[in-house]
């Protein structure tokens, strides 16, 4: 089933995400005011008001700082058409600095979008609508487009971005701590260390995201069985992928397969 949702979230002190997390469908992430920490793939970004960034289906991120105001737009990959398709895939993965006269449309278009009532008469070609016109608001902002390959990755050590890149390439080896401690030269206390201290995910919950990530995203776009997808993300067991797939998403995995195509 296609669907657009969209949320306006004013928070007025201090929060940020528990887990790192990810979602088959398209997320804009508009800030409007204050300033944030942005996890995103694998790179970590400060995020000054006003900007956009466009998360693809399947990539991990998380954000925390003080107060902000953000509006969430999340849409399916169904609900586009192919114009919108095509922004959404440049855009992807940059973050997004509108200049005043965007921002002041972005905004109007926003509040608009957020106070739609699709109930009413016409509310969903009216939501269609403006929708269409973020869309191409969106993708006429050029200036001060950044990349993860260029923005705010020396706030992590090498070290660490190493250690990322290594686990979303090699996510499927059945590799423990003291492993990946040798790999790169390091003792497994700073290794756990560090990694806690700059990316605030501990490094076996980002290798869980990571293998989660990769299963969803197999459990959508193929038909491969539970145990093949178990072995090809590196689980020990397709039990214990089971159990960990529930205990993130509160369905098992066959379960998600149904419950995420039914969506489409």
């Amino acid at each position: 089933m296609a669907f657009i949702e969209i949320e306006k979230w004013v928070y007025e002190q201090e929060w940020g995400m528990h887990d790192l997390h990810s979602h088959p469908h398209y997320e804009f992430y508009c800030l409007t005011k204050g300033s944030r920490s942005f996890f995103l793939s694998n790179a970590l970004y400060k995020l000054d008001a006003p900007a956009i960034i466009v998360i693809p289906p399947h990539v991990m991120h998380k954000t925390e700082g003080g107060a902000f105001e953000r509006y969430n737009v999340n849409v399916s990959l169904n609900y586009l058409d192919d114009f919108q398709k095509e922004v959404l895939a440049k855009k992807s993965l940059c973050i997004l600095k509108p200049n005043a006269t965007e921002t002041a449309e972005l905004l109007s278009l926003l509040n608009q979008l957020n106070t739609v009532d699709k109930r009413q008469k016409y509310g969903e070609t009216i939501l269609n609508t403006l929708f269409s016109y973020f869309v191409l608001t969106v993708s006429k902002i050029t200036s001060g487009n950044q990349t993860p390959h260029t923005e705010m990755k020396n706030s992590i050590p090498p070290l660490i971005l190493k250690v990322i890149d290594y686990i979303n390439e090699n996510y499927d080896q059945k590799q423990t701590l003291d492993e990946l401690a040798k790999i790169f030269f390091v003792s497994k206390t700073t290794l756990i260390y560090n990694f806690k201290k700059y990316t605030n995910c501990s490094l076996i919950d980002f290798l869980l995201n990571v293998r989660l990530t990769k299963a969803k995203e197999l459990l959508l776009n193929t038909k491969k069985s539970v145990n093949e997808i178990s072995e090809l993300c590196g689980f020990s067991s397709s039990n214990y992928f089971g159990l960990i797939f529930k205990r993130k998403e509160n369905l098992s995995p066959a379960n998600y397969r149904k419950h995420q195509k039914n969506k489409r």
